[in-house]
């Protein structure tokens, strides 16, 4: 069993590693290098989508906010609110850190960090005894994930978006053109 105080040091070191400088494992997957062998037809835009989506959804989007409102809830216990952390959570640092050889030979989305942390947390639950503890142990997790998600979300390929405009009405009414019959 793991002490939830160590596991919050491990964490905070961790983020004094990647807060200020580009984090390895995001640098290797802006360049494009998933050793797990990650990616659909031979590209990663997939792979970067989903480092910004999952980290969002585990941090400020939805995790966060969700575990706030179960911290003030009364009628939610500290064992509840591990639960739900756990379910919310635990899947996507799995998969964006885990490792199966063969098929799988190195952290699936370069993450392993995010899995051992997610499983440290889950190890440490029997010394957490009230929900202010977990919620401190927790800030340090979104902390993390949230410095994460800000990397990520600066190397996302945002200006593929402009092959995709916004459809206007204006720009629906010069397109219209081809959805008329032409004449035989």
């Amino acid at each position: 069993m793991k002490d939830w105080r160590e596991v919050k040091e491990a964490i905070e070191r961790d983020i004094d590693r990647i807060w200020w400088e580009e984090p390895e494992e995001v640098t290797k997957s802006k360049l494009g290098i998933f050793p797990s062998g990650a990616g659909v037809g031979g590209q990663v835009l997939g792979n970067l989508f989903f480092q910004v989506a999952d980290t969002q959804a585990m941090g400020w989007w939805t995790a966060e906010p969700a575990m706030k409102y179960a911290f003030e809830d009364p009628t939610f216990t500290v064992e509840h609110c591990k639960r739900m952390w756990k379910y919310i959570t635990l899947h996507m640092a799995k998969l964006m850190g885990d490792v199966d050889p063969p098929g799988c030979p190195a952290p699936w989305l370069n993450l392993p960090k995010l899995k051992e942390f997610a499983e440290d947390i889950v190890e440490s639950f029997p010394s957490i005894k009230t929900k202010e503890e977990l919620r401190d142990l927790l800030w340090s997790w979104f902390n993390y994930v949230n410095c994460l998600n800000r990397w990520f979300f600066l190397i996302f390929p945002w200006h593929l978006g402009e092959m995709f405009p916004l459809m206007t009405r204006e720009r629906i009414e010069k397109l219209q053109r081809f959805m008329e019959p032409r004449p035989e």
